[in-house]
């Protein structure tokens, strides 16, 4: 009789816990919401959530409501494909002519790929593709492949093709995203701008959760987008 009211309470007890953590994070995802109503609100942004289930996030969207177009999504990432991101997308400033992907953090000189086909040069091939996954994320990794390391400011990484002086300063830019407090101190918490045909994208490889983060993501993509100009 003992062992099985020791099950009960234990269940119970169980419960309880799982209830209230299920109220905790209804209560903080309402408080996120809020305040990012609050932020769209005082900036002239329309802001929508869709996507929310039971205990998890939705997909927060923010865009303006006159000038510009651009749109920003944090993105939890939903399902086994599915990565957490958080993504700011316009489709001017562009580059017709070119790609860059600029982020902050260092691939060594030692990992550029080798012309020669070497074993040696093979281990290094592989050694610059890890560093690029760990610094871009898979998907910007796998587009990258593509693209050449051109020179950069130090402890910034620059992938292009064609010429990007032909269209931006990379020391300004480099600057720039240099001055942006990380979200986190590790990889992704650091932004990684991609400029093309398509216009411009900035990312960081986690879901945007308070607002003031928030808030300071799209402040870069506005001066990023200001500073490579029309």
């Amino acid at each position: 009789m003992a062992l099985l009211l020791n099950l009960l309470f234990s269940v119970a007890f169980a419960g309880a816990v799982g209830g209230a953590v299920h109220l905790w994070r209804v209560h903080l995802d309402t408080a996120r919401r809020d305040g990012m109503q609050a932020l769209a609100a005082r900036r002239g942004w329309a802001l929508t959530v869709t996507d929310e289930r039971l205990g998890r996030a939705g997909t927060l969207r923010l865009m303006p409501r006159g000038g510009l177009p651009w749109i920003a999504e944090a993105r939890p990432g939903f399902g086994p494909k599915g990565k957490p991101v958080t993504d700011y997308e316009a489709e001017e400033p562009a580059w017709p002519e070119g790609t860059l992907i600029l982020v902050t953090g260092e691939v060594e000189r030692r990992l550029q790929a080798s012309s020669d086909s070497t074993p040696e040069a093979s281990g290094l091939l592989l050694s610059r593709d890890r560093a690029l996954r760990d610094l871009l994320g898979e998907e910007l990794a796998r587009q990258s492949f593509k693209l050449d390391l051109v020179s950069a400011p130090e402890g910034m990484t620059a992938l292009a093709q064609g010429d990007p002086s032909l269209r931006v300063d990379l020391g300004i830019l480099s600057q720039a995203m240099k001055d942006f407090v990380p979200v986190n101190p590790g990889p992704a918490g650091r932004p990684i701008l991609i400029l093309g045909p398509e216009g411009l994208r900035l990312r960081l490889r986690q879901p945007i959760k308070r607002p003031e983060q928030m808030e300071r993501f799209l402040d870069l993509a506005f001066e990023l987008s200001r500073l490579i100009g029309p």
